[in-house]
């Protein structure tokens, strides 16, 4: 059987968990995770990166487990284990040979119920204030972060969860102490927030009966989050550098919602714009003006942005911002050809499949449309699609005019983004 054809299956235990599985006899690996859905736009703004905080805590151990003996268990299984944060969600993933998949659920069960002890929490933070400062020395993320802090933000400059900092910042993640970290796992963490998501060679039932007798005594506590309305605005925020020998670029744009019916179409639009063939680079890195440029298009729960950006010489810095808004602008007004939106589809159908070849990469599918929509797609629903997107649903993504509202930021020296404006 073709993995296009698999099937996936869901069920909710008594204790409120649900359970999602695309089991595959042909499979020869197995990956799991739980989705947990609380991310960095679920913080209260003196707590940021609490999430985060958390997710490097529950591989601390748990009441029961000390952290080597926890760690030692997962590198028995010869797989790999990690996690990540994210604005929206917070995911702990796994994967492992198809016969050790009992000893895989046990032991990534025994991370959810973390000890979450005082002795852990400095080496802790120290090691997430060292992430906080290595992408501080990377100007194409400071670029960024800055960008997604100001666009997020409204007129009046309050500041919108979308635009929280995933790690948070030297002053939060210093004050951050246990008792916040056990009421935050406590408010997000109950059953009702969390997906467990399994792919590959595994027995259903035995799946279901196992997760049961682990997770019985988890609480079924959950939280609604909340959703803020953005009205997006144009603007240019300029950050100097004098250290620097580029100039760095981010760019933001309103986008679509992961619920949108015309999701894949954004996704189209983003590939001819941004994509590693699309417009931009052939008016950018082609001509030699930038090293690298791209747009891609990000989906939120109740909203979405396209995103993007590239560097170049300081020099010329102004001709590349002139030239990228040239891009947007003759999109908007010429819309896209039929060709364009052929060649997308197909390199998004095709990516869709590629991903969905591994248990590994197939799980993330699963489990982020299971946390933004309530259901999932089989992959063979996925790829179908993207095929179906007609020149005429890209352009009823440009009728919603989402590149006439765009938001630069800029980081270079000085001299060279004291020039840089955008038309009035």
């Amino acid at each position: 059987m073709t993995r296009t054809g698999l099937k996936f299956l869901t069920a909710t235990l008594p204790n409120g968990l649900t359970v999602l599985g695309e089991p595959d006899v042909d499979a020869q690996t197995i990956a799991m995770g739980y989705f947990v859905k609380t991310g960095a736009r679920d913080e209260d703004p003196r707590d940021l990166g609490a999430s985060h905080f958390l997710e490097h805590m529950l591989f601390k151990g748990s009441a029961h487990v000390s952290a080597a003996e926890l760690n030692a268990r997962l590198d028995a299984l010869g797989g790999n284990v990690n996690a990540f944060t994210s604005e929206e969600a917070t995911v702990y993933h796994a994967a492992a040979l198809p016969e050790r998949a009992p000893d895989l659920l046990a032991a990534l069960t025994e991370l959810m119920t973390p000890a979450m002890r005082e002795s852990d929490l400095e080496p802790e933070r120290g090691v997430i204030l060292e992430e906080i400062a290595m992408y501080a020395d990377q100007p194409g993320v400071r670029v960024f972060e800055a960008l997604r802090d100001a666009y997020w933000r409204t007129a009046a400059g309050e500041a919108h969860p979308l635009g929280h900092n995933v790690l948070g910042t030297n002053e939060t993640v210093g004050r951050l102490n246990a008792e916040t970290l056990r009421a935050h796992f406590q408010a997000r963490y109950g059953t009702g927030r969390v997906t467990l998501v399994v792919v590959g060679k595994f027995d259903w039932n035995d799946l279901l009966a196992q997760t049961e007798a682990l997770t019985r005594a988890w609480p079924r506590t959950s939280f609604e989050r909340t959703l803020g309305g953005h009205a997006p605005r144009p603007g240019l925020l300029t950050l100097q550098d004098d250290t620097l020998n580029r100039a760095h670029f981010a760019v933001c744009t309103p986008g679509l919602a992961a619920n949108d019916p015309a999701r894949e179409a954004a996704l189209v639009l983003a590939d001819i714009v941004g994509g590693e063939n699309g417009r931009l680079y052939w008016a950018l890195v082609d001509s030699g003006l930038a090293d690298s440029a791209d747009l891609s298009h990000t989906e939120f729960e109740e909203t979405g942005a396209f995103e993007g950006g590239w560097s170049c010489d300081p020099d010329r810095a102004a001709e590349t911002l002139a030239i990228f808004r040239s891009v947007l602008a003759d999109v908007r007004e010429h819309g896209v050809t039929e060709a364009e939106v052929r060649r997308a589809r197909k390199r998004l159908a095709v990516s869709t499949l590629l991903r969905g070849e591994t248990p590994s990469n197939r799980l993330f599918a699963l489990g982020m449309d299971h946390l933004y929509l309530g259901r999932a797609f089989t992959l063979a629903e996925s790829v179908a699609r993207c095929e179906a997107v007609t020149p005429a649903d890209v352009q009823g993504v440009l009728n919603r005019d989402p590149f006439g509202t765009v938001f630069v930021a800029a980081l270079g020296p000085a001299e060279t983004v004291r020039q840089l404006q955008l038309p009035a």
